[in-house]
């Protein structure tokens, strides 16, 4: 078994930086101890240090609110400790610095009877996914309130060798693509913040609890890990898997299957053809992957209460799978079977930017005619630039 980072905590030098000082603790419930009890990161800490007040990401310290659902201020019920949201509303305004202050990161106020900040959630490999930005922001508010930060790390579940997809264009800076990464990062968030750290001078009194065992080899079946779901549209592993690729769906008018019991293995709309588009996307021959016809309803989100048609998505081998190439080929042949149904969402964000631009990082999917392979190439040049730029602040 991979011991994670808050499995460490009483080891000496670890035990030297939390003894005695007044803790704010940014978790969720995707942070896990198996080392102790198999309990939360919260109940583990407070039963051993003095953690003073709780910080909740999206989707709230206990991980039960909805995607963009608004994360407010109170009182945890279990711990009885005051709460801080960390995601007051989803604001894509991304030149706004201060809209995004004020919904993202904590509060000078909520930092001033602190003597450090801690934070340990669980990842999952992908820009969009919003605990890396919720991690950027802590880091700033860190600096800036002068208080050390120690990062609990966890593994990355699709592993640490693979990168895919470009990094975002400056005018697509947002929550779901706040710095310049790929889609696939290859990263722990260990080593996220020490890149965030380096890359970006934030000068932040940084602390990294590593794992042990962990190598760049393994995806999440191979730690030995207990799963728990990071948020509530991402229920099983093979759901994490795919998130990368199917999440781009939610920048169109198809579903990327959230309001189902299978989110983003299962995707579709009620204008597809189910027979059709499985023979389409299997003539691919995508790496890992096969698919089969299914008709679902939504019980909420797009097409709640409506028959939609489309596929569900099985995973032959997780370790061939390169779901960036696979969301832009599912995309592309939507597009193409569908031209007079399918659509990308129109911009929703004050300054008119598209979702599907901020989640791809360019507007090239949904303003030109090339082919999914080119664009794929293309932006695995960037995709092995990274990899290359981030060797140094690698942990394992």
């Amino acid at each position: 078994m991979v011991t994670v980072g808050i499995d460490r905590i009483e080891e000496a030098p670890y035990r030297a930086l939390l003894k005695n000082q007044r803790i704010g603790l940014v978790t969720n419930a995707s942070g896990l101890s198996p080392r102790y009890c198999w309990r939360g990161t919260v109940e583990v800490m407070a039963s051993r240090y003095r953690v003073t007040a709780l910080f909740a990401p999206e989707h709230g310290v206990r991980g039960v609110l909805g995607p963009g659902e608004k994360v407010s201020h109170g009182v945890d019920a279990l711990s009885g400790l005051p709460t801080y949201s960390l995601f007051e509303d989803m604001v894509f305004a991304g030149a706004d610095e201060a809209a995004t202050d004020k919904a993202y990161m904590p509060a000078a106020e909520s930092l001033r009877e602190m003597d450090l900040l801690f934070f340990d959630m669980q990842d999952v490999g992908s820009r969009y996914f919003t605990y890396a930005s919720t991690l950027f922001y802590t880091m700033r508010a860190a600096v800036s309130a002068g208080l050390p930060l120690v990062v609990a790390d966890r593994p990355n579940p699709l592993g640490g060798e693979v990168v895919e997809g470009c990094r975002q264009d400056d005018t697509c800076r947002s929550f779901i693509g706040l710095t310049r990464v790929p889609i696939r990062h290859g990263l722990t968030l260990g080593e996220l913040a020490r890149y965030y750290n380096g890359a970006y001078g934030l000068g932040c009194n940084l602390t990294v609890i590593p794992m042990e065992g962990w190598e760049r080899s393994m995806l999440w079946q191979d730690c030995g890990l207990p799963f728990v779901r990071p948020s509530p549209n991402l229920p099983t592993p093979a759901s994490i898997l795919v998130y990368n690729g199917t999440c781009m769906l939610a920048g169109t008018n198809a579903t990327e299957g959230r309001g189902t019991t299978t989110p983003f293995t299962t995707v579709g709309a009620p204008y597809v053809n189910p027979l059709e588009l499985t023979d389409a996307l299997d003539s691919l021959r995508l790496e890992g992957l096969r698919f089969s016809p299914t008709h679902f309803i939504p019980a909420f989100s797009k097409y709640q209460g409506e028959v939609c048609r489309g596929v569900d998505i099985h995973i032959t081998d997780p370790r061939a799978i390169l779901s960036v190439r696979m969301g832009l080929n599912l995309i592309l042949t939507l597009q193409a079977m569908y031209p007079r149904n399918f659509a990308f969402r129109e911009p929703a964000t004050p300054d008119g930017r598209w979702h599907i631009d901020l989640s791809t990082g360019n507007d090239t999917l949904r303003t030109t005619d090339i082919p999914a392979e080119d664009i794929y190439k293309a932006w695995q040049t960037d995709a092995v630039a990274f990899q290359s730029e981030t060797l140094s602040y690698r942990l394992y």
